[in-house]
């Protein structure tokens, strides 16, 4: 972001973060500042495009900030911040002015209005509980849709979201699991069990395991790791290597490799890969505690 780009954005948060106050000033001030005839427009936009002219940035996102208000309160049922929406939506209006290309013959302000609607969305669905749910490019799009069609805040009947599922081209269930995860509130972990025996979290079981469990499974890894060891130093230096490569490393060799790394074929690979393992079986059925490892074998 350009130091006037900066500037500007660093102004109106500035203001937007005093509370009530600050932002009915941001207001006052977004709809005082002048309208740009087309000509002025022109004249800015190609000033910033070509000599990245900083103050006729300023000037032009100064001049359509009540356009990022307009927009931002089309959104207020969402239940957030109005302040919050219009601070995303003058980053929107940012990045618009930035990538506006006069010559083509358009107004800054139809091109815009897409940017600043899409900074605005993007805040809604990283801020609503429901929307994080909703992964999908086709549930994003219905989050939208809906909370502008339904007429209340109750849940859809099947005839309506059979209804809705034609005029928005997809299925009634993909309807309904959105309308339902929309019409859904969030319940507290801290929330008291009716019976007033504890929280809900209470009822949430651990999935760690405990020390117990974990210093058992700590000795049994230690344990195998002995075995292992001990088992690798019966075996003579070609066959440590093969068996090494091929079941002791986190991608194994494959044989051709191991034969060109040798200097023999393939089949003599595996006869040894054959010899080591049987070795190593004969090792761990003799020790105590070895069972285990024949079993894997």
């Amino acid at each position: 972001m350009s130091e006037s780009y900066l500037t500007t954005y660093e102004s109106a948060n500035s203001s937007l973060s005093t509370g009530d106050s600050g932002f009915q000033k941001f207001l006052k001030e977004a709809y005082q500042a002048p309208m740009l005839s087309q000509a002025q427009e022109y004249e800015y936009a190609t000033r910033l495009r070509e000599k990245n002219d900083l103050e006729a940035a300023h000037l032009l996102i100064n001049s359509y900030l009540r356009y990022v208000v307009k927009v931002a309160r089309e959104y207020r049922n969402y239940n957030l911040s109005l302040s919050d929406m219009v601070q995303e939506g003058t980053l929107g209006l940012m990045q618009a002015v930035k990538k506006f290309d006069p010559t083509r013959g358009n107004r800054l302000a139809s091109y815009a209005i897409w940017w600043i609607r899409a900074a605005i969305h993007d805040y809604i669905l990283r801020s609503w509980r429901m929307v994080k749910i909703a992964t999908t490019q086709l549930k994003r799009q219905l989050f939208f849709k809906l909370r502008q069609a339904k007429e209340s805040s109750a849940l859809l009947t099947v005839v309506e979201a059979e209804e809705l599922s034609k005029k928005f081209a997809t299925d009634t269930q993909t309807i309904l699991e959105v309308d339902s995860r929309m019409s859904g509130s969030d319940t507290s972990l801290n929330q008291p069990l009716l019976d007033g025996s504890g929280e809900m979290i209470n009822l949430i079981e651990d999935q760690r395991p405990n020390q117990e469990a974990s210093v058992i499974a700590n000795d049994q890894k230690d344990k195998i790791h002995g075995f292992l060891k001990r088992g690798i130093e019966q075996l003579n230096p070609r066959e440590q290597l093969i068996i090494s490569s091929r079941f002791l490393q986190s991608q194994s060799e494959t044989l051709e490799t191991l034969s060109a790394k040798l200097s023999i074929s393939r089949e003599r690979v595996r006869q040894i890969e054959g010899a080591a393992l049987k070795k190593l079986k004969k090792f761990f059925q003799d020790i105590p505690g070895g069972h285990d490892l024949v079993l894997e074998m």
